[in-house]
């Protein structure tokens, strides 16, 4: 491993607790695919939510049913660096490399707990009401993550 890389999940889950968003990247027919999402981690699960019609769900969809793997990135702390070579330009940076198997999250009440750890994350609590009819348009998705790495490009 690289000496700007660990696996320490504490690391890993501090960046992701503040990365404003994680870009997921998925494959489907068309090719890959990737997309922002607000997304959070709890307990090495990564859960998002969109709407059940689109490209997305429809990836999602395909990868939970065929027990497909989806990867997902995020960064916090972007700087720029400059100077007078063209290398000595760059960012520094902690970020978080991650993939893991798909499952759809269907019982109401299991929505509702994986909605409001994205509400924990986003809003700084979780005790907001949830409209049924917006609840069965939307599709919850859990990425239990098995592999997730940070790199930490300090300097």
């Amino acid at each position: 491993m690289r000496k700007d890389v660990t696996d320490d999940q504490a690391v890993v889950a501090e960046i992701m607790n503040r990365a404003e968003f994680v870009t997921l990247a998925l494959a489907d027919a068309e090719g890959p695919y990737s997309v922002p999402v607000n997304a959070a981690l709890e307990d090495g699960v990564l859960y998002l939510h969109t709407s059940k019609k689109g490209r997305k769900a429809e990836a999602l969809r395909q990868a939970a049913a065929t027990g497909g793997r989806v990867a997902f990135s995020a960064a916090v702390d972007l700087e720029k660096k400059t100077g007078e070579l063209a290398c000595q330009w760059g960012y520094t940076f902690r970020s978080v490399l991650g993939s893991g198997l798909v499952r759809v999250v269907e019982q109401r009440g299991d929505k509702v707990a994986a909605l409001n750890t994205l509400m924990r994350k986003h809003a700084g609590r979780d005790d907001f009401p949830y409209d049924d009819g917006i609840l069965d348009k939307t599709l919850v998705v859990a990425i239990d993550v098995d592999r997730a790495t940070a790199r930490l490009k300090l300097s």
